[in-house]
C-alpha cells in the first residue's frame, strides 16, 4: 500500500493519485487540509518503530505502507491554521494539525519503508553552495560562481566573466535573472542578503527527473534566462524529451544517491561546446509540469518504485 501525503489538487500529488488508480494499486491520501481530522499513533520499542494512522474513519497500520510519497507544504502556512481565514478550523484543531504534521515528518525520517523523499534528506537544498560541492564531486561541471553580499566583489566577478546571472543562495525560489544595467544600479542592496552570481552560459537547459531506478530528461528551448517564467518574461517555451549520454545519466543517478533522494529534479545545462553543467538539485520537484508537456510517465515510475522499489 502507498501513502500519498500532500495537497490532492496540486499537480504532482494529483498526477500520482491518478497513476496509482491507473495501476490498480492500493493507496491512501494524507490531505494536509484535513490533517486536523486524522489521528496518528507512533510507538518505538526495541529500536522498532510502529503505529497507525486514522484517515476518514479507517485505521491503517504504518507497517502496511510499502512506500510514501511526500510533497508537503509548510503546514504552518495552511489556511486551516490561520485565525481569521475562511478555512480556519479553530485553535484546538489547528494545534492538532500541527502535531499530526510534525510527528508524521519525524516518522518518515525513520520509517523502514520506501520514502520519496525523507525530510532530512532535503536539507542539502538549503545551501546551494554546499550542494554545488556535492554536484562537482559527482563529476559535473559547475559554472564559475561568486557568493557575496559585497557589491564591489560582485562587480569584479562580472568584469572577469562578462555576462553574469544571479539567484538565491538558499532553497527559497527566486527568478534567475541576468545582471544588467538596471540591476547593477541596485547592487548595493545585496548587503542585506548574500546572493549567488554565476557566469552566464550559452546552450540549452535540460531538466532531469530521477525517479527511483529510472531517469527522464527534458530539453527546455526558450529565449529567456529562466525557462520556468518564460510566459511572464514574454518568451516562448518548448519542452521535449531528451536522450542524455550514458555517462551523464550515470552521474545523475550518482548525484541522487549522494543526496539520498530517490526522487529529485536535477537542473543541467548543455553548453554549445557539448559540456554538461549542473546548477542544482530539487528534493521536491514539480514534475507534473514536465509530464503534462511531454507525456513522459514520471508519475507512473514513481508509483512503481513506491510499490515495488523498481520500474518493472
Amino acid at each position: 500500500m502507498i501513502l500519498i501525503a500532500g495537497i490532492p489538487s496540486e499537480g504532482p500529488v494529483r498526477f500520482l493519485i491518478e497513476a496509482a488508480e491507473a495501476a490498480g494499486l492500493p493507496f491512501v491520501v494524507f490531505d494536509q487540509h484535513r490533517a486536523h481530522t486524522y489521528d496518528l499513533s507512533i510507538h518505538c520499542l526495541r529500536n522498532r518503530i510502529s503505529g497507525s494512522i486514522r484517515i476518514d474513519a479507517q485505521d491503517y497500520a504504518l507497517d502496511d505502507f510499502d512506500g510514501v510519497f511526500l510533497r508537503i507544504m509548510d503546514f504552518q502556512s495552511l489556511p486551516e491554521r490561520k485565525a481569521g481565514s475562511l478555512q480556519y478550523v479553530g485553535q484546538d484543531a489547528a494545534e492538532k494539525s500541527g502535531f499530526i504534521h510534525q510527528y508524521l515528518l519525524q516518522w518518515l525520517d525513520a520509517a523502514p519503508c520506501r520514502v520519496m523523499n525523507r525530510p532530512k534528506n532535503g536539507l542539502s537544498n538549503l545551501s546551494k553552495p554546499y550542494q554545488a560541492q556535492l554536484i562537482a564531486a559527482c563529476g559535473f561541471k559547475v559554472p564559475p560562481t561568486c557568493v557575496t553580499n559585497n557589491a564591489a566583489a560582485a562587480m569584479a566577478f562580472k568584469q572577469r566573466w562578462g555576462e553574469v546571472i544571479f539567484k538565491s543562495v538558499s532553497s527559497a525560489r527566486s527568478i534567475v535573472k541576468e545582471l544588467d544595467g538596471v540591476d547593477m544600479l541596485q547592487l548595493e542592496r545585496i548587503r542585506y542578503l548574500p546572493t549567488q552570481f554565476q557566469q552566464k552560459l550559452s546552450g540549452v537547459n535540460i531538466r532531469v527527473h530521477v525517479a527511483g531506478d529510472v531517469l527522464f530528461a527534458t530539453k527546455a528551448d526558450t529565449e529567456v534566462v529562466d525557462y520556468r517564467y518564460s510566459g511572464r518574461e514574454g518568451g516562448s517555451l518548448e519542452l521535449t524529451p531528451f536522450e542524455l549520454p550514458p555517462e551523464v545519466q550515470t552521474r545523475c543517478f550518482e548525484l541522487a544517491g549522494v543526496l539520498n533522494l530517490p526522487l529529485c529534479g536535477i537542473d543541467l545545462f548543455r553548453s554549445n561546446d557539448g559540456d554538461y553543467y549542473c546548477f542544482e538539485s530539487n528534493p521536491s520537484p514539480g514534475y507534473s509540469f514536465f509530464q503534462e508537456a511531454t507525456r513522459q510517465d514520471i508519475a507512473g515510475a514513481i508509483v512503481r518504485w513506491l510499490d515495488k522499489g523498481t520500474f518493472s
